[in-house]
């Protein structure tokens, strides 16, 4: 344990010490769930290990609190929807860099870094990309697009998911051998190139950002296998990928520890850094990063003690196993801010709640720095 680690522990003690999984407090006071606001902030105690991030579109529709506990707890910005292909480009001649211009900004003046999210997905991105185009049509509109939004923002964003949920869904023994690629229509008009053609355009518009192939659900089973086959080509070809992020759309009731320890190894077997690109992990409802697969209907049940604490335990798990991997893994990001602003409202995934309160989680991530269980094996 280095010099920093030593200083702080103290103050995580009394974090993790005051707080019980129910969120009660040393003097007794229940706070709903919440955890002790002492202690050192999620990004000071993952200091020079790897960065902190938080998914939203800042700073337009947040309050005043809400981005206060960005600055305070966080070091790099995702933005949720800004800067995906529908909203930023929904028509070749018209691009709205509103709000993209607002939250590079906004992070700017608040020393805050930005991973641009997303060039490239089958899902938000308007038909005018393949309009009565042939493959020399779209190839230049793929370049366009990639070149105006990573030059504009070039050398104020940090990296970019360049390519996003590019493999399918499922899979088995056969299709493992291969790269199962989506029969997106990026697919069907330029075939498996279009991969290489987005990262080297991206590459191009800006040499020196982190380049990052996106996916849910590629740390487990024959999708983990497909994304290896096609990680393994494109650096084979010399394309210029730095890292692959892993989603990690989890729940209480299933988190994969063993397939994402040995993800995360295999990603670097291959020199990529890897990231935890859209973090949150359920009380209630499904797991995976697929589109509707979000939130529960009917009336919102609060989250009992045991549903507080199965949560604190996976995220203390996950983190153990993201520091097992630290000299590979370049940033953790939560896919949201809170309970109240994350796409999966109502399953309680994330490490504020509703009231802009840290939960137990919060305590239990801080706490893995000090005692961490690399083992992959689920929590009891």
């Amino acid at each position: 344990m280095n010099n920093r680690l030593l200083a702080m522990v103290g103050s995580v003690m009394v974090v993790c010490l005051t707080v019980s999984a129910s969120g009660q407090t040393a003097e007794g006071k229940k706070d709903g769930g919440a955890a002790s606001p002492a202690g050192p902030s999620i990004k000071d105690a993952y200091k020079g290990i790897f960065l902190i991030g938080a998914a939203g579109d800042l700073p337009g529709g947040y309050s005043a609190e809400e981005l206060d506990l960005v600055r305070q707890n966080f070091n790099v910005v995702t933005p949720e929807n800004c800067m995906k292909p529908g909203p930023v480009h929904p028509s070749e001649n018209t691009w709205r860099f509103e709000r993209p211009d607002a939250l590079v900004k906004w992070c700017a003046d608040n020393q805050i870094a930005v991973h641009g999210h997303t060039l490239v997905w089958h899902a938000q991105t308007n038909n005018w990309f393949f309009r009565d185009g042939d493959k020399d049509v779209v190839t230049r509109r793929l370049k366009d697009h990639i070149g105006t939004l990573v030059g504009r923002y070039k050398g104020k964003i940090r990296g970019w998911d360049v390519v996003n949920e590019a493999i399918n869904d499922g899979g088995n023994a056969e299709t493992a051998k291969t790269e199962n690629l989506r029969k997106s229509p990026w697919m069907r008009a330029l075939g498996p190139e279009y991969i290489a053609l987005a990262f080297r355009f991206a590459h191009e518009a800006d040499p020196d950002a982190k380049l990052y192939y996106n996916d849910y659900n590629i740390e487990v089973g024959p999708k983990h296998e497909s994304s290896m086959v096609l990680l393994r080509r494109l650096v084979k070809d010399g394309v210029p990928i730095h890292g692959v992020g892993i989603q990690g759309h989890w729940s209480t009731a299933r988190v994969p520890y063993e397939a994402i320890d040995r993800a995360i190894g295999d990603y670097a077997s291959l020199g990529l850094k890897v990231s935890i690109t859209e973090l949150d992990v359920t009380i209630r409802g499904t797991s995976g990063g697929q589109l509707g697969g979000g939130r529960p209907r009917g009336e919102v049940t609060p989250p009992s003690e045991q549903d507080l604490k199965a949560q604190a335990d996976a995220y203390g798990r996950l983190f153990a196993i993201f520091l097992k991997h630290k000299d590979q893994i370049e940033r953790v990001t939560f896919w949201g801010l809170s309970d109240r602003r994350s796409w999966r409202r109502g399953q309680h995934p994330l490490i504020f709640d509703a009231s802009n309160h840290r939960k137990p989680a919060y305590a239990a991530i801080v706490e893995a720095i000090y005692h961490p269980k690399p083992e992959p094996a689920a929590p009891r």
